[in-house]
């Protein structure tokens, strides 16, 4: 695997190669600026694609943007009071706080090499989805569309729609909030539907794949204790206790139940075999421990036609996990009250539909007060759990 100063170099070399490039054929006049700061490409291409979706069904599309207002009102109001009983925890109660921190898209650096494809994919499905639903949006109600595009600023990629800003100002209330609600209002409904998903995986899977539990994943192996001394390691497969078969993690919890402190027991793995002899649970005097944490049930996917990988399941897993992550933060987030955020326009609309004249000063508390909350629940994060590589 690269190191992190390999692929910082490799990366430099590519911005500089692509930045020369783009001085060299004079790449402006084919719509592409910024270099070398960032990258932004803009065309008109997609306009006329994006107006077809938009006047496909008009009512139906005011009706799904107006439900957006709705969550809109209700995602604004859920981070806030999520943010704020989180700082308190993390002042008072650090046990059960959240750690709140960015995830920056660097492999190596902040996220592993593994991991890094499912964010870029779960990352462009939210910039798509976000961005698309502003156009939608900005169309039904003849708001035109200047251009559309994508950027790329090193730890940031994604894509924008351009409505004319001067034609939103002038549209109605109604329309501005559904505009500015509707990349929200998708990303959360896209989320739900990845969390349902994620939950009922193995019924999604099933017509494919034959489920087959095979055994309990270790996630982690304390210091200090039974587990460590005998050589067990974190990502060790547990699948059988003293020949007794072990599929999942109802059978190994059914099997210590009968075993006692200090008795010595064989433990199974992919690895081999290890001899463990039990420790007393600080918790229970009469419960025996192994000493290992983090405990998954280890499944194998077996394929049901014979061009599918047993492979892809696990894939797919993973790509519903970060989709759900990445689109209900993006959603969640967006709907502060934080310039450049929709959130803040957003805000801005209501009050004037409430007929509210001092809205510049309302909005510049609601803006210091969300970044100081989501900073602090950042800074705090950093401080109580560290930064977390993913």
């Amino acid at each position: 695997m690269a190191s992190p100063s390999s692929f910082l170099a490799v990366y430099l070399a590519i911005w500089v190669i692509v930045s020369v490039a783009w001085w060299g054929f004079k790449a402006e006049r084919f719509g592409i600026s910024g270099l070398p700061l960032y990258l932004v490409y803009r065309t008109t291409r997609f306009n006329g694609w994006i107006e077809k979706i938009s006047n496909s069904s008009r009512s139906v599309w005011r009706t799904v943007w107006n439900l957006g207002i709705v969550t809109g009102i209700g995602s604004m109001t859920y981070i806030f009071y999520q943010l704020t009983k989180n700082l308190i925890n993390l002042f008072h109660r650090s046990e059960q706080a959240v750690s709140v921190q960015p995830i920056v898209p660097l492999p190596g650096l902040f996220v592993t090499f593994e991991t890094f494809p499912y964010l870029v994919l779960a990352l462009s499905v939210v910039v798509v989805s976000h961005e698309l639903s502003h156009g939608i949006a900005s169309l039904v109600d003849q708001v035109p569309l200047k251009s559309t595009g994508a950027f790329f600023a090193h730890v940031l990629m994604g894509g924008f729609v351009e409505p004319d800003e001067e034609k939103l100002n002038q549209a109605k209330n109604v329309t501005k909030l559904r505009v500015f609600a509707a990349g929200s209002f998708t990303n959360a409904v896209l989320g739900i539907l990845c969390i349902f998903l994620l939950f009922n995986f193995t019924a999604t899977i099933g017509p494919f794949y034959d489920v087959v539990p095979s055994g309990v994943a270790i996630g982690s192996v304390p210091d200090n204790l039974p587990a460590q001394w005998s050589g067990l390691q974190a990502g060790d497969i547990i699948t059988s206790i003293n020949q007794t078969g072990i599929s999942a993690i109802a059978d190994l919890r059914h099997y210590m139940s009968r075993v006692t402190p200090g008795q010595g027991i064989v433990i199974g793995t992919q690895r081999g075999d290890f001899f463990v002899r039990t420790a007393v649970d600080q918790n229970n005097s009469s419960h025996a421990i192994i000493g290992i944490s983090g405990l998954t049930d280890h499944i194998v996917y077996e394929p049901k036609l014979p061009f599918l990988s047993s492979d892809f399941p696990p894939m797919l897993l993973r790509a519903e996990f970060w989709l759900s992550i990445v689109l209900i933060s993006v959603a969640l987030i967006n709907m502060l009250p934080m310039y450049p955020f929709d959130g803040d326009k957003f805000l801005e609309t209501a009050l004037n539909v409430l007929k509210i004249r001092n809205t510049k000063g309302i909005r510049t508390a609601a803006n210091a007060t969300a970044y100081t909350i989501l900073l602090l629940n950042i800074g705090l994060s950093l401080v109580r759990f560290g930064f977390l590589r993913y």
